[in-house]
């Protein structure tokens, strides 16, 4: 397995609402390394299909449409941005209904090869936080620290609902609940990438610690592994 010549990443998977993305962002934060956010660039495709019409449910479809679609990243005053055909997206693809989909289309073969080899292309800047499902089981096998970040259901799905009102979003905790197991079960049994806990990953229960206290665990694991590497 060949590693960039100077390259460190730090890879972080986990199940839906477990708060990946959020850590991710403040661990990169820290350290003063580039976030990239793989979850948007689903819901992008997710986004695309819904303004095109195009059934989540018709693998087919959502193939051939992927050459029209082109996802790029850009941070502003330290937030990441998604841009769908140079639009910038980025509140629009974190709705519910955005959610419910974007688990299916990420399951597709063709979605999968096109984003993982962008994603890879970004993570050639060198110094990078990327999380996702598949982040150090096929994005980035090489990275250096790969933390599978998990929680009970319950206190994902709590997590999740905070997140949808903080939005002004109708929440339904029942609902919630049902979708988070269901996905949970889609991402784990896919046939393309399925969401696993590599051997070399340290796994993280934040059921019960605070948002800080993830952050906390993470950078120090990280600044292990690079005092072990000196």
């Amino acid at each position: 397995m060949i590693k960039l010549p100077n390259g460190f990443a730090v890879a972080i998977d986990g199940p839906v609402g477990v708060g990946k993305s959020t850590t991710a962002r403040a661990v990169a934060a820290v350290l003063n390394m580039t976030y990239i956010d793989t979850g948007a660039m689903y819901r992008a495709v997710a986004l695309y299909a819904i303004r095109q019409g195009i059934d989540a449910n018709n693998e087919p479809a959502i193939t051939a449409a992927l050459p029209n679609i082109k996802i790029t990243l850009s941070h502003k005053d330290g937030q990441q941005r998604v841009y769908l055909n140079n639009e910038d997206i980025t509140e629009e693809i974190r709705t519910q209904a955005i959610s419910e989909i974007t688990s299916v289309i990420a399951s597709y073969a063709a979605v999968r090869e096109k984003l993982v080899s962008e994603q890879k292309q970004l993570a050639q800047t060198g110094q990078v936080v990327m999380d996702g499902r598949d982040i150090g089981s096929q994005v980035l096998p090489w990275a250096q620290v790969k933390i599978y970040l998990d929680a009970d259901v319950d206190t994902r799905a709590a997590r999740r609902a905070v997140d949808l009102i903080a939005k002004g979003q109708p929440i339904d905790m029942l609902q919630i609940r049902e979708e988070t197991i269901i996905r949970d079960e889609r991402d784990k049994t896919r046939t393309h990438s399925p969401l696993i806990q590599t051997e070399d990953a340290i796994y993280v229960d934040s059921s019960d610690m605070t948002p800080e206290e993830v952050v906390l665990t993470i950078i120090n694991h990280v600044q292990k592994s690079k005092n072990e590497s000196i």
